[in-house]
């Protein structure tokens, strides 16, 4: 077709601009006589101007040149004038746009046979693409090369029955340390040196693959030559002639990095997905239609759900139907904004709400969008806020409820804050109340000393962080009242304060008692004075009574004596019974009054404490009764008895009593037995006399420390009815109590107390 078409229209010119624009080039002439240049229309195209879209000289030529070539061209141009050398120069033309092309100009001389004048005739050819593609494939060359120089590989090739290596490329060395020759001289190199463990595995499992002639890949471990052991990936491929395996070829790599890298991850994401379950709060990933991807296990804990049943669940089947609509919303919002923080209540597996702060952010994960949070179980937060508000509340009906004005002064804001008690107290308003204020209304006597107290508390002392005083204070009706304050001191770490909170109390009333109570304790220490002065009266009334009762009541026994000795053959027997009577009421007399004289004597003895051995004081008052142990043939027995330091006169009344009132009340028909046991308590001695004799009925216990109350009659056992009274008076005196236990027929134990 192109061949008709020339034929039918001759026109060499549109065959040369096509030529020219197939093979991207054009012509050129320079006449050096005339100096001038000429182009063809192929060269203007070439340089993105229409065709003589400007006038040629041979400056505006040289223009074209890129700045950096332009010299070169001249003196390659000149060195061809000037000599029979060839023109052949590779350069760089500027197009209209500023864009540098490549361009190879061949010209040769050519003489006009007409004119006889020799013109420079030669062609542009637009090189660029050219050398665009030479470079790209020199370098694709340099870099194929260096790869397969430096590749981290071993090319081989093995016998596919016997797994005997024919070719191994030189990385060998490198990778394993054993040398081409080395491995091709042992038939079975490569089994040998696999790890023992992995062997087997390693040689069945590509002789069974080689077998189905499928090209295969495994990891195995192997022994370098210098005994490390490295982990190598096999890729082989089977060469298959005539239907069966006959070749494998394949490349060794090393993946020991590779294996510790993964090992490494894989321990680092067990950490992390430990780390993961072991977080205090919730942990939860979801997409944004509410499937949920990962989850720890607080979430099961919280929520009573199973792992499996997690798995099937959307993120709003956690909350009750009145908030899932809220849930998508708060979902949405974090996919507008990044993130956003909420707080929610969870509603359990069995019904229960737990309330939870959420913090969620939009992240993108596994190539789509997601929501990354966390939740934190605030039960324990709201229960304390629930409190606080209680306390806060229970704190202001403190406030109105108490006689006492609340106030808080702050240091670093410089500011008091007085509670309603100020104004019900003293008639303040509490905001007109300041520190200087304050200071003010102390009364002028009161306030120096207290002024000095404050500026001694604003050292930097720790130590100063309790307050307590006693001053007046101005009201506002201008009388003054006594208050007591007490304060509390904040301090920070330097010591300095940072806050004051105290009350004030108004105790006039207390001021007011404590004067009545002053007048009433000096006239009750007068009514001592004179009470005491009426005890000693009392008790020399007591010894001079005793004493001139006993005077006469001895010379009753006397004379009754010296009568029945004169007269006693000549009185009938009624008139000696009479006589009797006359003397045993004497000597039961003259005991009451022993007794009531040991009796008054009791709490006033003219003696100090001392140590005193309870073990020989019981032997003491053992040879006091020796006549009536005798008698009853009596025990007594004790455990090891301290020393201990007390008063000797009342702790011998009181054993003294105890012990004979044993003796005293033995059951008939066995042999008395006393024991004495003492025990060290933390403020107190505590004793015990027990005995096995006719024992006291309960209803007794209380009577027979009464002076005077017997629960026998004389004729039966002797007695005055005062030693139990003088025991308790004496228990008493030494700061102590007594009581008895006892069983009818099987013993008593009396036991008492007295303070260390």
């Amino acid at each position: 077709m192109e061949n008709s078409y020339f034929e039918d229209n001759q026109d060499l010119e549109f065959q040369k601009q096509l030529l020219e624009e197939l093979t991207q080039s054009g012509t050129w002439e320079l006449n050096t006589k005339q100096n001038k240049l000429s182009w063809s229309q192929g060269v203007f195209k070439m340089l993105g101007y229409q065709p003589n879209e400007f006038e040629l000289t041979f400056e505006k030529g040289l223009s074209v040149i890129h700045p950096e070539d332009r010299k070169r061209a001249i003196d390659h141009l000149d060195d061809v004038l000037h000599s029979s050398k060839e023109y052949n120069i590779k350069k760089r033309l500027l197009k209209k746009d500023g864009t540098p092309i490549w361009v190879i100009s061949r010209a040769k001389w050519i003489k006009n046979n007409s004119t006889g004048e020799t013109i420079l005739c030669g062609a542009f050819r637009n090189i660029t693409e050219i050398l665009s593609t030479k470079r790209e494939l020199e370098a694709a060359v340099e870099t194929n090369q260096s790869l397969f120089e430096n590749l981290d590989g071993i090319f081989w090739e093995a016998d596919a029955q016997t797994f005997e290596f024919t070719f191994i490329s030189s990385q060998v060395e490198k990778i394993t340390g054993f040398t081409r020759e080395e491995w091709l001289n042992d038939p079975e190199f490569w089994q040998k040196h696999i790890v023992s463990d992995d062997r087997e595995e390693a040689i069945n499992f590509c002789h069974i693959q080689t077998q189905k002639q499928k090209d295969h890949s495994f990891d195995y471990r192997f022994v370098k030559k210098n005994g490390k052991i490295i982990w190598l990936n096999d890729r082989v491929k089977v060469v298959i002639e005539n239907g069966k395996p006959v070749k494998l070829q394949g490349m060794m790599v090393d993946i020991t990095r590779e294996k510790n890298i993964t090992k490494a991850l894989q321990e680092e994401i067990a950490l992390n997905q430990s780390f993961l379950h072991k977080l205090p709060g919730i942990f939860f990933l979801f997409d944004l239609k509410g499937k949920i991807i990962l989850w720890n296990h607080n979430i099961e804990l919280i929520s009573g759900y199973s792992d499996l049943e997690i798995r099937e669940m959307k993120t709003d089947d956690f909350f009750i139907k009145e908030d899932q609509k809220r849930i998508l919303e708060e979902i949405k919002k974090v996919a507008e904004e990044d993130r956003n923080e909420v707080l929610m209540e969870i509603q359990t597996k069995d019904g229960r709400k737990i309330p939870v702060h959420f913090s969620a952010s939009l992240i993108p994960y596994q190539g789509k969008s997601c929501i990354l949070g966390i939740g934190q179980d605030i039960r324990e937060l709201v229960e304390s806020k629930r409190l606080i508000e209680e306390n806060i509340e229970r704190y202001e009906l403190v406030t109105k409820a108490t006689n006492e004005a609340i106030w808080d002064y702050d240091f670093r804001e410089e500011s008091l804050h007085c509670g309603d008690g100020f104004f019900k107290l003293f008639g303040y308003v509490p905001s007109e109340m300041s520190l200087k204020k304050f200071i003010q209304l102390i009364h002028p006597n009161d306030q120096e000393r207290v002024s000095r107290k404050i500026q001694e508390y604003l050292t930097p002392d720790p130590t100063k962080a309790n307050w307590l005083d006693e001053f007046r204070f101005k009201k506002k009706n201008d009388i003054y009242t006594y208050v007591v304050s007490k304060a509390i001191f904040l301090r920070n770490k330097e010591g300095y304060i940072t806050r004051v909170v105290g009350s004030i109390q108004d105790i006039s009333h207390q001021k007011e008692y404590e004067r009545s109570l002053k007048s009433l304790n000096e006239k009750l220490e007068l009514h001592i004075r004179e009470l005491a002065f009426s005890n000693q009266e009392l008790q020399r009334f007591a010894f001079i009574a005793s004493h001139d009762l006993q005077e006469p009541l001895r010379m009753i026994s006397s004379f009754m004596g010296l009568l029945e000795k004169r007269y006693g053959d000549k009185l009938d027997e009624k008139a000696l019974k009479y006589i009797s009577f006359a003397t045993e009421g004497a000597k039961q007399m003259q005991r009451i009054i022993l007794d009531l004289l040991e009796h008054s004597r009791v709490g006033s003895p003219d003696e100090s404490k001392m140590n005193l051995s309870i073990e020989k004081l019981v032997k003491e008052i053992q040879l006091y009764l020796k006549k009536i142990i005798q008698t009853k043939a009596a025990k007594i027995t004790y455990d090891q008895l301290p020393t201990i330091q007390t008063f000797k006169t009342p702790l011998f009344q009181i054993l003294m009593n105890l012990i004979s009132n044993s003796i005293k009340y033995a059951h008939p028909e066995r042999t008395p037995i006393i024991h004495i046991d003492c025990k060290e308590l933390k403020t107190h001695w505590q004793f015990s006399v027990s005995d096995n004799g006719i024992g006291i009925s309960p209803e007794y216990y209380e009577k027979i420390f009464i002076i005077f109350e017997r629960l026998h009659t004389k004729d039966k056992f002797e007695g005055t009815g005062i030693g139990l009274a003088i025991v308790k008076k004496a228990v008493e005196y030494l700061g102590g109590e007594i009581k008895v236990k006892s069983e009818i027929n099987v013993g008593s134990t009396f036991t008492f107390t007295f303070k260390k």
